[in-house]
């Protein structure tokens, strides 16, 4: 780094003992490091060699600065590094994580692109399976995007590993800590989170985790039993017995399934967010890019459907990112033959999948088109219709490219659970599949020569539109 006279981001970690974590999360940060910045590490009078661990790293890292408290001043010693603090953007850090690579660079453009962003956390919408082998609990959040980014807005609080706007501190919001319990003094993130949103910023989580927790993991509590026992007792709000649980579970849990994909090697994969229900109760099995895309499981299975039926002409409703879109394409690019046309409504999110396609060299076989897939006219046979939009146009959509559909066309409704009675009033018409995974999917074939009589067309059409109305008037 040439020079250091503007940080872009100030960092404050928070230490109090673990010195061998700290090592591991300064060496990481110092690593990956990818722009300007200052770095200043606190310790909370910690009783283990951590004195020795934070001299020795700021020693050779120049633009870090070791603050030595003579007590445990909790969460609130964070402020004493943040008062120091000249960067645009005001990082806090425990000591507990390994920092991944561009992780600065990311989260500057995430807040680059979200101008009601106020604080985002670095890690992902739910815990890695090394943390709590998939069965830990995910805090509750929607999914936001704008101009091709995605950020989950959290209902709570973000914790403590953040990044937040300087415009935070500059308005007097300060961090907290809860009161003393067991000798541990935390700091009160949740007081944090809640005052940002007061002051009318969105709390969120990355799309993908930025960081990786090493402090929580089934590795991590079993080699020091006593220090998380007493680290957990000291949280009301968690609590022993909760702890006990979760390591219960996750003791007579399977093993962690592999989070890859042979059609998207580079992509980073994360363990389904959806929660466990009648139709599936066991969703951490399956794997996600987000969950607006179809389940890694789905996007494989419709790659090989499209290589067994050998389609001449697709058609895709939503094209969210073009990650399905892609995968059809490499289909028919290795069948030798077929086109899909996939349709987007939203013009930020067309652009990035018409550039994922061009950036793919699959301008032969897919093109993404910029409509409303209701107001769009289709004047060839389909051979293969992929319902991937908004849930409560699905049958809509069925009904409107119906005409298109090629004797013994294939129709697959992605997404279905939320409208799996709807879709039993198809039964008449289509010969159906469905598959209990964590958001539905069923499969049809059409029959041209089982006609729909006007009687049930109306039928199957009202019930669509009034469970638009009801999703619409009363969400």
């Amino acid at each position: 780094m040439s020079t250091q006279q503007s940080p872009v981001i100030s960092t404050v970690v928070l230490n109090w003992n673990r010195a061998d974590l700290l090592f591991q999360t300064l060496k990481s940060y110092a690593e990956t490091i990818t722009v300007p910045y200052e770095l200043f590490i606190i310790d909370n009078a910690s009783t283990d060699n951590s004195k020795a661990v934070i001299k020795d790293f700021c020693s050779q890292n120049p633009y870090s600065q070791a603050i030595f408290l003579p007590q445990n001043r909790g969460g609130e010693a964070l402020n004493l590094g943040l008062e120091k603090a000249a960067g645009k953007y005001l990082h806090l850090s425990e000591n507990d994580v390994k920092y991944l690579p561009h992780w600065a660079d990311k989260c500057i453009d995430i807040f680059e692109n979200f101008a009601q962003l106020g604080q985002l956390s670095l890690f992902g919408p739910l815990s890695a399976d090394d943390t709590w082998g998939g069965v830990g609990d995910f805090p509750p959040s929607q999914l936001r995007h704008s101009r091709g980014r995605i950020i989950y807005e959290l209902d709570d609080n973000s914790g403590t590993t953040c990044v937040i706007r300087r415009e935070i501190w500059d308005r007097g919001i300060r961090i907290h800590s809860h009161p003393e319990r067991e000798g541990v003094i935390f700091p009160h993130d949740g007081q944090f989170s809640a005052e940002i949103k007061q002051a009318g910023y969105i709390v969120a989580r990355s799309d993908h985790p930025f960081i990786k927790n090493v402090g929580h993991t089934i590795v991590e509590l079993q080699s020091r039993p006593d220090y998380y026992l007493k680290n957990y007792r000291a949280k009301p709000w968690f609590g022993e017995a909760k702890l006990q649980a979760k390591i219960a579970k996750w003791e007579q849990s399977d093993k962690p399934p592999a989070r890859l994909s042979f059609l998207f090697p580079e992509e980073p994969i994360l363990r389904e967010k959806s929660r466990p229900h009648d139709y599936c109760a066991e969703p951490y099995l399956w794997s996600m890019l987000d969950e607006w895309t179809p389940e890694i499981e789905l996007i494989e299975f419709i790659y090989t459907l499209v290589r067994l039926l050998k389609p001449k002409f697709c058609l895709e409703t939503g094209t969210w990112r073009g990650f399905l879109a892609e995968t059809i394409g490499c289909a028919l690019q290795q069948n030798g033959r077929g086109r899909l046309i996939s349709l987007e409504k939203e013009a930020d999110i067309y652009t990035m999948a018409h550039n994922r396609i061009i950036e793919r060299k699959l301008t032969h076989q897919v093109k993404v088109i910029h409509a409303n897939s209701l107001a769009t006219t289709i004047n060839e046979k389909i051979d293969l219709l992929i319902l991937n939009s908004a849930v409560e146009i699905k049958l809509a959509e069925f009904w409107h490219f119906q005409p298109a559909l090629n004797q013994q066309a294939m129709i697959v409704f992605l997404d279905t659970n939320a409208i799996k009675n709807e879709l039993q009033n198809l039964a008449f018409s289509l010969k159906k599949l469905s598959f209990a995974t964590p958001r539905g999917i069923v499969v049809c074939q059409w029959d041209e020569h089982q006609k729909l009589t006007q009687r049930q067309w109306a039928k199957s059409a009202a019930l669509s539109i009034y469970t638009y109305l009801r999703r619409f008037l009363f969400s």
